[in-house]
This record gives structure tokens, C-alpha cells and sequence, in this order.
């Protein structure tokens, strides 16, 4: 009778340390929204030099803000869009996407959201292709097409090429463009990024 209970009480033993194992090796998020306009501290994790950056590059912020407990230590994935060397009067520049985040539990969501550092113009590519149709019929401005792109779309507007990535068709493009005359353009590892939403974020 002793052995048999001290048998069982072996088995509950195991039973209990493996679920715990199970526990400790997932982490669970509770559901919570993010509001647009949330800002979010992030830094860059990797070195991004323009002379080697091309079209369709990814690149990753880590977020670091631990005011936001949920998104703590969850990456945002970003994309370059177009990297165009100084000409004549133009300056150079580099312009990019935030498409996702990847959560601490390896869940990925849509993200839309600027990067809101000095230095960063917001570019809303939608909101620019509604405001040359508008102009359009009274300018003769050709206001280009919308087609499939490399992760779903890609937009071309105007006389040039302003192409972009987005990782689903929901029409909250937003992205933004690094503008400047030395060449080339370059953001060390580690540097602070500070990223608003610009919609709505749940999690998980």
C-alpha cells in the first residue's frame, strides 16, 4: 500500500514538473490594443549603410520601451524601398516600410506605424496616390498604377518610380524616407528609433 502510494505521488510529481517545463518554455500574452499614436522605443539591431542597401532589403528594430510590457523585446520588420544617390539638385535618399512585429511568443502581426526620429519624413503612399488623382484631371499629372509587388503590392505614382512593400492589402501604408547630400547614408547598430502607430495594434 506505501509503495503504491509513493508511486503515485512519484507520477504526480513528474506530471507536475513537466507541465511547469511547458509553462516556462511558452510565453503567454495577454490581449491588449494599442492605440494609434502609441509611440513605441525601439533601437536598430543591425549596421545599415545606403551603398549596400537595395531594393527589398529587411531590416529589424528591437523594442526596448518596458512602458509597453506586451511589445517588450518583440521585433519590428522593416523593408528598404528605394535608395537613390545624390543627382543635380536632389538629394539622397532612402526610403522604407515597417510591415510587421514578431512577439515574444513568435506570433507575427501586421503593423502600421512611422518611424517619427529627426531625420525621417512620413510618407503615406495611399494618402499621396488619393491627392494626385485629385490633382490629376486639372494638372495632367499621370497618377500611376497600383500592382502586385514582391510582398503584395507595389505602388507607382507620378512621373517616378515610389515603390512599396506591405505585407497585407489593408490600404494602412504608411512608410518614410531618410533625405540627405552625403553619401552614403548611414545608421549605425543600436541606434534609438522611436516608432508611432499609426492604426490600431492587438496582441496577441
Amino acid at each position: 500500500m506505501y509503495r503504491t502510494s509513493l508511486v503515485k505521488a512519484l507520477a504526480v510529481a513528474l506530471v507536475a514538473c513537466f507541465a511547469l517545463g511547458r509553462a516556462d518554455a511558452t510565453t503567454f500574452l495577454p490581449s491588449h490594443t494599442y492605440k494609434a499614436g502609441t509611440r513605441i522605443a525601439c533601437v536598430l539591431e543591425e549596421h545599415l549603410d545606403s551603398s549596400k542597401l537595395s531594393y527589398g532589403d529587411k531590416f529589424r528594430l528591437r523594442v526596448v520601451d518596458t512602458s509597453l510590457p506586451g511589445l517588450h523585446d518583440a521585433v519590428i520588420i522593416g523593408y528598404i524601398t528605394e535608395v537613390h544617390r545624390p543627382s543635380g539638385g536632389n538629394e539622397g535618399r532612402v526610403g522604407f516600410f515597417l510591415t510587421t512585429i514578431e512577439l515574444r511568443n513568435g506570433e507575427k502581426k501586421s503593423i502600421s506605424a512611422y518611424v517619427v526620429n529627426r531625420g525621417v519624413v512620413r510618407f503615406n503612399p495611399v494618402a499621396q496616390y488619393k491627392q494626385r488623382q485629385q490633382l490629376a484631371p486639372m494638372n495632367n499629372v499621370p497618377v500611376g498604377t497600383i500592382t502586385p509587388g514582391p510582398i503584395a503590392w507595389q505602388m507607382n505614382v507620378g512621373g517616378g518610380p515610389s515603390n512599396v512593400h506591405r505585407s497585407d492589402s489593408s490600404g494602412g501604408a504608411v512608410g518614410g524616407y531618410v533625405y540627405e547630400w552625403h553619401w552614403p547614408i548611414v545608421v549605425a547598430a543600436g541606434t534609438a528609433t522611436t516608432v508611432e502607430l499609426a492604426h490600431h495594434l492587438t496582441i496577441p
